[in-house]
């Protein structure tokens, strides 16, 4: 339990910490402050420290941890750092939010694991979209077991163009390409909703269509580094009975969106858009109901204030275990595995 505000410090000051630093400085200086910056590249560490003049900076995390007196630290750099910084920060004595996706495979992800509880402190992934008001809902609904037992998901993360405004589309630096970087997050929500359970088998095929697809568009730097799976179709087993269909990417025609959809006995139920379809009786009847709108920010903010308010309170984070960042992440090498073996893999 803590009697005073939640001291943080952030470790990568691009986009993401942006929308982290937005939700932290509408909690207050009583509930939370940022103690700490750090990035590589100067303007954003400069535009980091003139949101928060008090923080100390450094361009390198070990110096930034050195004093010891973080109680959270946000990994929000590309993945090829995250084990290295959350095996620091833990060691430094602070909690860890790492951003998606967790760590470049499974060993890394048991190290960090490992070391948290060694150390008794808390590791969490970046799962805010489980703080959207239609995901809780849809959770709640399946676990309540009113609509059946879910039978079948499709997840999927479709875009008309690759994010090149990150190095997501290379290997070493984001661990993978359309899977790894962005069908992960609905991915996760649809195992979530589902209720959680431990993956079996995993089969998947990848391609990659940049350059010939929207490489004109893309400059010659980038296309020279662009070694990622920009589709991938996949079929995950799962210990209830549940099969999933995958689908992601990043040179889409047709579809710019993410989101999943659940089948159970009685029902369909859909993240975005928002739907919860009933069989009753035979007939098809729309159940869904009004709710505050979902916001991608807002959840990040939510997901923040919820840890941050846990921490003060000396309680444990309790929406994500890790059995099920592991089974996450396993799917995510398995179904790499997969695509360069060209079998199924059995976990």
């Amino acid at each position: 339990m803590l009697d005073r505000a939640v001291r943080i410090g952030m470790i990568g000051c691009g986009t993401q910490a942006n929308v982290h630093f937005t939700g932290l400085k509408a909690l207050g200086t009583d509930q939370a402050t940022v103690a700490a910056v750090c990035d590589l590249d100067d303007e954003r560490l400069a535009a980091a420290c003139q949101l928060w003049p008090e923080a100390r900076a450094a361009k390198d995390y070990r110096n930034m941890l050195a004093p010891g007196d973080l109680d959270l630290v946000i990994v929000a750099t590309m993945p090829n750092t995250h084990e290295a910084i959350s095996l620091a920060s833990l060691d430094a004595g602070a909690c860890v939010l790492c951003e998606k996706p967790f760590m470049m495979n499974v060993a890394q992800a048991e190290a960090v694991l490992a070391k948290a509880a060694a150390t008794g402190l808390q590791v969490q992934l970046g799962t805010n979209m489980r703080y959207m008001p239609s995901s809780q809902y849809l959770h709640d609904l399946v676990q309540g077991g009113t609509i059946g037992e879910p039978v079948f998901a499709k997840a999927w993360g479709c875009h008309d163009d690759p994010p090149v405004w990150g190095p997501h589309y290379h290997l070493a630096t984001s661990g993978g390409g359309v899977l790894a970087s962005t069908l992960v997050h609905t991915l996760d929500l649809a195992m979530w909703v589902g209720g959680s359970p431990n993956p079996l088998t995993v089969s998947a095929a990848t391609r990659r269509l940049f350059p010939g697809k929207r490489g004109s568009k893309v400059d010659a730097v980038i296309r020279a580094r662009y070694d990622a799976e920009d589709l991938i179709s996949g079929l995950v087993r799962f210990d209830n009975g549940t099969f999933y269909s995958l689908e992601g990417n990043w040179c889409s025609e047709v579809t710019n969106f993410h989101s999943f959809e659940l089948t159970t006995t009685h029902a369909t139920i859909t993240g975005e858009p928002f739907a919860v379809k009933v069989d009753v009786e035979g007939e098809i009847v729309d159940q869904t109901p009004q709710l505050d709108g979902d916001d991608w920010s807002q959840s990040v903010h939510t997901q923040d204030a919820t840890l941050i308010a846990q921490l003060r309170a000396g309680e444990p984070w309790d929406m994500q275990d890790a059995r099920q960042l592991l089974n996450l992440q396993k799917v995510v090498d398995a179904c790499y595995e997969s695509a360069r073996t060209g079998r199924e893999v059995v976990l």
